[in-house]
């Protein structure tokens, strides 16, 4: 009897299917690869200008007036933005239009988008946000877990402790200063939350101190992911 020499249709086969297997498994991971690519240069362009708002808040001249009104096409981008659905914000008074070339011209790096800002409130709100997997994100508030500087988290630690004290530094400014940081787990970065009584968002910072120019009570809370404080409350002006 001869000996068959070459491929088998059955051999053939199966090396098409299991190159089609791995074709797919290749192409499903190139697509996640280039989602969180997006997610994180989205997060870090978010963590920019919310650094940049907090400094030019505290160095501004009162004179001076950030960006542009919010009119027209702006205005109607404003409307599809600010509500609970979208970026959870629903009131759009003391904002502007933060376009990218404004933002070029005040010297920010390693930013491509445009924003809407409410400079006294330093809340920063992505103009066109990010959509992914169904999920709209336009603020730091929105994203989601696992993007923060975490490198070991333990979901028996229990929440962080902290305390917070005020001080006066300068004519209707008090500066706000978390100290005594506490969890059981290893986070080296924490994001800091907090918002005057009856405001409608949080304002966020990643400094332990900042300062404030309104007299009244301020809820502060620590947040790293889906690690969060108990809420604080301090009164500032007494």
């Amino acid at each position: 009897m001869k000996k068959q020499k070459g491929i088998t249709l059955i051999s053939l086969v199966i090396t098409i299917i299991v190159l089609a297997m791995l074709a797919s498994v290749a192409t499903y991971s190139g697509v996640r690869v280039i989602k969180s690519s997006k997610l994180t240069a989205f997060t870090t362009e978010l963590k920019i200008m919310q650094t940049q708002v907090n400094s030019i808040y505290q160095e501004k001249d009162e004179d001076t007036v950030y960006g542009e009104e919010i009119t027209g096409d702006i205005k109607t981008q404003a409307d599809r933005v600010f509500n609970i659905k979208e970026s959870g914000i629903v009131s759009q008074e003391g904002y502007r239009y933060w376009s990218n070339a404004m933002i070029k011209n005040l010297g920010i790096e390693g930013v491509e988008q445009s924003f809407f800002v409410n400079l006294q409130t330093r809340s920063v709100v992505s103009y066109q946000g990010l959509k992914q997997d169904g999920r709209a994100y336009y603020t730091l508030e929105q994203l989601p877990d696992g993007l923060y500087n975490v490198e070991y988290r333990n979901s028996n630690t229990g929440k962080p402790t902290f305390d917070v004290n005020v001080e006066s530094v300068g004519a209707n400014k008090w500066k706000i200063t978390i100290s005594n940081i506490e969890y059981s787990g290893y986070i080296k970065k924490w994001e800091v939350y907090y918002q005057m009584e009856n405001q409608d968002h949080w304002n966020t910072t990643e400094d332990v101190s900042f300062v404030v120019d309104k007299i009244g009570n301020y809820k502060v809370q620590l947040v790293n992911g889906d690690v969060i404080s108990a809420e604080k409350t301090v009164t500032v002006g007494e």
